[in-house]
């Protein structure tokens, strides 16, 4: 969930980088969540896809996962689908991607332990709607947070607010603090 894949994610993807089988299906959809969405063990998980620029196979990989992989708990469905939105996001779909952001923030508005997951998504959402005012907010009370995730998603966060109203890829990928 945290520290996507920001430096590769901008690069341009070759035809035979990006390739998706009904075997890989398959096989995704026997992986644990940690090894498909977090950690990436085989190439043709979300997160190796979309390290190749694969947006639209990281999409599709995704939501076959959901259909097909082992049963999640809410906070994984939620980082799913979070991270299906930021790949129609990398693609430009940004009313797609804020639709699904908006399902995938806790109706409790909790966090994920001690990561304050509903504002980074409020703020990346804002990104997406186009509300300056909510994405400052979002990355001023993210920033003030503890915690490695949370220096880590508003780093994210104050990249989109600084580089606001450009594409999502170019404000996650290149406008993120250092």
């Amino acid at each position: 969930m945290l520290g996507m894949v920001v430096s590769a994610s901008g690069a341009l993807a070759s035809d035979a980088d990006c390739r998706l089988t009904s075997a890989d299906k398959a096989a995704n959809a026997k992986l644990s969540f940690d090894a498909f969405d977090q950690k990436g063990v085989t190439n043709v998980t979300w997160r190796k896809l979309e390290e190749r620029g694969c947006h639209a196979l990281a999409l599709e990989a995704d939501e076959d996962y959901l259909i097909n992989g082992p049963t999640l708990s809410d906070d994984q469905k939620q980082d799913v689908m979070f991270h299906e939105a930021q790949s129609l996001a990398f693609m430009g779909r940004d009313v797609e991607a804020a639709h699904l952001v908006a399902a995938a923030i806790p109706p409790d508005h909790s966090g994920h332990g001690e990561l304050d997951w509903t504002t980074y998504l409020t703020g990346t959402w804002a990104f997406l709607v186009e509300d300056k005012s909510l994405l400052d907010a979002s990355a001023a009370k993210l920033s003030a947070e503890k915690g490695e995730g949370n220096v880590i998603d508003s780093a994210a966060l104050r990249g989109l607010a600084k580089c606001f109203g450009r594409p999502y890829k170019t404000a996650y990928v290149d406008c993120r603090p250092k």
